[in-house]
């Protein structure tokens, strides 16, 4: 124990700054980094507001099971503050902040102060426990829990108090209700009690007695939840037997090969290669960068050196490896976080030893202060480029990357955020009504929670709507390939009708992006009362326009109305002529094909969206942009009757912005 070597006041100054550090990473925008909100994190937003309802299980079935704790602190969350990707999230910020002094409450108890400080400023700037403190998923309790158990039960060791093993066991048990790996926290505690009984080990005389009051504190806690699991077998085991690395669907026939590999890849994880799961980390990103990983290196020197607390820290490291070393995608962050915050007190004893030997230096030039004023600079200088690092890679690569952004089912969440645009959007005396695919609402269970469901959200089967009610104004949702044309009758005759098809989805194992929905609306417009060009079949073009989105690609805006039943399904066309020369053409049926003309009724004003790419870039001073319909099965276009801009072989000119 050192803690004569840093005063109290300085401690609490400086932890205070870490926390400040801490908060600044994990809160800087917070709920946009990372997007979306994932199936895993929606379904603990879903039993959250069934707990709001009124249910109180200590054990939530659905999802492969989930420990109860993160669950209901997202209920209180969404009480507080509405159902959003915020409030789902606000616990793992809540939690995650507070395992910071936690890890130095540990650190303080195994080394003392000056460890324990650093121990939680390597917690506050580590990449791996900031994105966890920024996701809905529950794993982030367990480092607290850990923490805070570790901390009072090394005390305790120390001091001989009873009160410091009861809080140890009671917090120990609590473990429990976090994740699934602290299921394997009493392996590393069993070598632990080993430890105790060897002298050789040189670990605090322990309290007998005070360690069976531990015991019996955590198995007070731990009781509920093992007989709410003892009636339900089933469900305790089912996730490890779909990842163990014993599953033949897993190892292929070869358990202990895929074993070896495994131990290889977690150990890699340290400093050479990390998780590859985007929903987990940067791709590939070690634990620590290289100033951390040289100090974690040095600390693990020093902990085989110092035996007692320091053979411990290797040990629970070790051992909590295990889950993600005995599972698929080793090494996986998300299996591996009871070994926080446990690991990051190596790196901390490695700046330690780094701080004392410039300390030691001082002193042999005769300057202690100006020594001790070195190591503190030196472990400041690497803790700083650890927090550089993180925030440069997390706000950078990370809030950037397509890749992150489909594994985080991104629009879904845009999607909802559409819809309750939609709805909150309503206007007085005008009522709006959102109609989703069932397919789609069951399957994504971000849509089921943030999108309330009531009379104006209703899921459907596109291919056998319900009858249309007297909704103003709709939107029309369905995944591509469902058949949906008979739910064009919900839309309200008169309105304008728009596609909207710019939200894709990319599966883990999917070579490339594809569409995730289709949304059509209709929405009050008045229109304009004067056609730009009316044509045969009573179909007038209302409005026009182009605009450049690159200096070879427009953007071509037209809307068409329909004054009379269409019985064909016509074709726009969209070209740009330089000179007698076309240098662009998009043709296509209006509305992306998604209404077509066949089923425009009298009073349907159709938005007609497309992209036209051009062989060279736009020559504003010659180039032109013309438009109009064809039948396809005969290639003629439809007359234009009237126009209010010159018109030749029915084609009508648009002007370009």
């Amino acid at each position: 124990m050192d803690d004569e070597r840093l005063p109290t006041r300085t401690y609490i100054l400086s932890l205070a700054a870490v926390l400040l550090v801490a908060l600044a990473l994990r809160a800087a925008r917070f709920g946009e980094v990372p997007p979306g909100l994932y199936h895993d994190e929606a379904y603990n937003g879903i039993d959250a507001l069934a707990v709001l309802q009124g249910e109180r299980p200590l054990w939530f079935p659905a999802n492969n099971g989930r420990e109860p704790l993160f669950i209901y602190l997202v209920a209180l969350s969404v009480r507080l503050f509405g159902r959003s990707a915020e409030a789902l999230r606000a616990p793992a910020l809540l939690l995650g902040l507070l395992t910071v002094p936690a890890a130095a409450f540990m650190g303080t108890s195994l080394f003392g102060r000056r460890v324990g400080l650093l121990t939680a400023a390597v917690t506050a700037v580590t990449f791996w426990p900031v994105h966890l403190s920024r996701l809905g998923f529950r794993v982030v309790s367990l480092p607290l829990f850990v923490a805070l158990a570790l901390g009072f039960l090394w005390r305790g060791l120390r001091s001989g108090r009873r009160r410091d093993y009861l809080l140890a066991g009671a917090l120990y048990g609590a473990s429990f209700y976090t994740y699934l790996a602290a299921r394997f926290t009493p392996l590393p505690l069993l070598l632990l009690v080993g430890l105790l009984a060897w002298p050789a080990a040189r670990l605090p005389r322990p309290s007998w007695k005070g360690l069976l009051t531990s015991a019996a504190a955590a198995a007070i806690v731990v009781v509920p939840l093992a007989i709410t699991l003892a009636r339900q077998p089933q469900g305790l085991g089912l996730r490890i037997g779909q990842v163990s690395v014993f599953s033949p669907a897993i190892s292929h026939g070869d358990p202990w090969g895929t074993l070896a590999r495994h131990l290889w890849r977690t150990a890699q994880a340290i400093f050479i290669r990390g998780d590859r799961i985007p929903r987990h980390n940067l791709p590939w990103r070690p634990i620590f960068e290289l100033g951390l990983a040289a100090a974690f290196i040095l600390g693990t020197v020093v902990a085989l050196r110092r035996r007692g607390a320091g053979w411990f820290v290797l040990v629970w490291a070790g051992t909590m490896l295990l889950p993600t070393v005995l599972a698929e995608d080793a090494p996986h962050f998300l299996r591996a976080v009871g070994v926080q915050p446990v690991l990051f007190v190596l790196p901390a004893l490695g700046l330690d030893a780094l701080w004392r030997g410039l300390e030691s230096l001082g002193i042999r030039w005769g300057r202690p202060l100006a020594g001790y004023r070195l190591g503190a600079a030196a472990a400041v200088l690497v803790l700083t480029g650890g927090l550089v690092s993180t925030a440069r890679d997390y706000f950078g690569a990370y809030a950037h990357s397509p890749t992150v952004y489909y594994h985080f089912e991104t629009a879904c969440r845009e999607l909802a955020e559409r819809l309750n645009g939609f709805l909150e959007a309503e206007a007085p005396g005008s009522r709006r009504v959102v109609y989703v695919s069932s397919r789609l609402w069951e399957q994504w269970p971000a849509l089921r929670f943030l999108v309330p469901a009531s009379d104006r959200v209703r899921a459907i089967s596109p291919g056998s709507p319900p009858a249309p009610d007297d909704a103003a104004e709709v939107l029309l949702v369905f995944q591509p390939g469902e058949e949906y044309l008979p739910s064009l009758s919900l839309l309200p005759p008169g309105t304008r009708i728009a596609v909207t098809s710019d939200l894709y989805e990319q599966g883990d194992l999917e070579p490339q992006p594809r569409p995730y929905a289709i949304v059509l609306s209709a929405t009050a417009d008045a229109g304009t009362l004067e056609p730009i060009a009316s044509l045969e079949h009573g179909l007038d073009l209302l409005e026009a326009g182009a605009r450049r989105i690159a200096p070879d690609r427009l953007r071509v805006l037209l809307v068409w109305k329909a004054s009379e039943q269409l019985s064909v399904d016509y074709v726009t066309f969209a070209q740009v002529l330089r000179g007698q020369t076309m240098i662009g053409q998009k043709d296509g049926p209006p509305a992306a094909g998604y209404v077509p003309s066949s089923r425009w009724r009298p009073g349907d004003r159709i938005v007609d969206e497309r992209e036209v790419t051009l062989e060279a870039p736009l020559d504003p001073a010659s180039d032109r942009l013309i438009v109009g319909l064809y039948d396809r099965a005969t290639m003629a276009r439809l007359h234009v009757l009237s126009s209010r801009v010159p018109v030749r072989d029915d084609a009508i000119p648009v002007g370009i912005e």
